[in-house]
């Protein structure tokens, strides 16, 4: 495995041999115990995941999970348990055809060893990604036209839900974020912890605020796909707000970009990128998006080549290979209208990127291109970190379909919609091309 950089992005190559090179044909194994740090904290991510398969109301949803994630944790090693939560939250709570539009609970273990050989007290905040056909996952993932002015958001110490900024008042030196992620980490900061689940009642950042840390604690915050987007969120809120009284660390995976290069200055400067502890494994390394160059989600939402070559919504029809699908293009297209309507620049956090190669033949159809696309966000990291998302089954609850999992996704989710609303899709891009919305320079 060799490295480069490139701008705000540490860039590894995996080999042909490595396993995590080639995504089609591979059996997830299960990392066999001591696990390193990061796997512990990527399988605490995976648990917050253990529903994206599952549909039902509320509370259905929140009784199994109240009864399966002690279990999960358990199996993670390093004596960890849950102290918060967990939470679970929709949208619409009675709606039986839908999972949850977020999942989320924090974990503590009194000694785990890290990468630099320390052995600390420490708490992992895991943050679940989208769901399938969920309204309010759709919503967090296409509210990028909208955004929020974060300094003013956290100076109000979360006691009033975030407000999109007029786009006349917007300014080049503001900090800014996408209002459908600001939103989202909004509710995950202020939701209670719900009867049945750890510290009931108290708010995320109540717990937080409260607990006892030594200089020694860690609290590390993850999470993958839109949780990869949000848990950085909500960890540079905390940070910003004075409510995260230990060390933080940030540990994500294939996230999209949540704001303007301003918050990831912000970013920056408040998590600091560590050096790469274990550099043969690929993923060792604190406080950047550790991301496939062949995952489509994490190019979302910057539109500018120019100013991350690496990681950018134009890359996305072509990266399995040429000729594109003109439908993906078109879908761009869409995507970037929406982007635009913003008046910002959406610029990607610092980035940790395995760079992979292409599939062997170039998908020629919509269905072809989504299905190397899901294996390129889910199986490709299970297989990085030897990690398995665990396999959890109430029966009371039921299975979604494929076409439901697929919208679970950013991007992914978005191209199967268009897929399946053609007309809206064109009907949207040909009215935004027409007010001027919609600008095709990359530049």
């Amino acid at each position: 495995m060799s490295s480069i950089q490139s701008g705000d992005s540490d860039i590894y190559c995996l080999e042909p041999n490595d396993r995590a090179s080639n995504t089609s044909g591979l059996e997830i194994r299960v990392s066999p115990e001591p696990r390193d740090v990061f796997q512990q904290v990527f399988a605490l991510s995976m648990a917050s995941n253990v529903l994206y398969t599952l549909k039902e109301d509320q509370d259905a949803l929140l009784e199994c999970l109240q009864a399966k994630l002690p279990g999960i944790i358990s199996a993670v090693g390093g004596q960890w348990r849950v102290v918060w939560g967990p939470v679970i939250w929709k949208a619409r709570p009675d709606d039986a055809d839908t999972g949850p539009d977020n999942t989320w609970f924090i974990a503590h273990s009194p000694s785990v060893t890290f990468d630099d050989g320390s052995t600390r007290e420490a708490y992992v905040v895991a943050v679940a990604g989208t769901n399938a056909n969920s309204i309010y996952g759709w919503y967090e993932n296409l509210a990028v036209g909208r955004v929020v002015d974060f300094s003013a958001w956290v100076r109000g110490r979360f006691t009033q839900p975030p407000v999109p900024v007029n786009r006349g008042d917007i300014v080049p030196t503001g900090t800014y974020v996408a209002y459908g992620t600001a939103a989202a980490a909004h509710t995950l900061l202020t939701e209670p912890s719900p009867p049945g689940s750890a510290s009931e009642g108290l708010k995320l950042h109540e717990y937080l605020n409260n607990i006892l840390a030594s200089e020694s604690t860690r609290v590390v915050f993850t999470g993958h796909s839109l949780g990869g987007t949000l848990s950085p969120t909500i960890a540079l809120a905390l940070a910003e707000s004075g409510a995260l009284k230990a060390e933080g660390l940030v540990y994500t995976t294939g996230g999209s970009s949540p704001g303007n290069r301003s918050f990831v200055n912000l970013f920056t400067q408040t998590f600091p990128t560590s050096t790469s502890t274990y550099p043969e494994t690929g993923y060792a390394v604190w406080n950047r998006n550790i991301i496939n160059s062949r995952d489509i989600i994490p190019q979302a939402w910057s539109t500018k080549r120019i100013l991350s070559p690496a990681q950018n919504l134009n890359n996305i029809p072509s990266i399995y290979g040429i000729p594109t699908i003109p439908f993906i293009e078109f879908v761009m297209s869409w995507l970037k209208a929406n982007v635009n309507k913003s008046h910002i620049v959406y610029a990607p956090l610092p980035s940790h990127i395995l760079l992979t190669g292409k599939p062997e033949e170039t998908p020629k159809k919509v269905a072809e291109f989504l299905g190397v696309a899901l294996g390129n966000h889910n199986t490709f990291y299970n297989n990085v970190f030897d990690v398995q998302l665990p396999d959890l089954e109430c029966k009371e609850l039921k299975k979604k379909t494929e076409e439901e999992i697929l919208l679970e996704y950013p991007v992914i989710g978005d191209i199967e919609w268009g897929k399946e609303h053609p007309v809206e899709v064109e009907a949207a891009v040909t009215a935004l091309r027409a007010s001027g919305v919609l600008d095709d320079n990359e530049e």
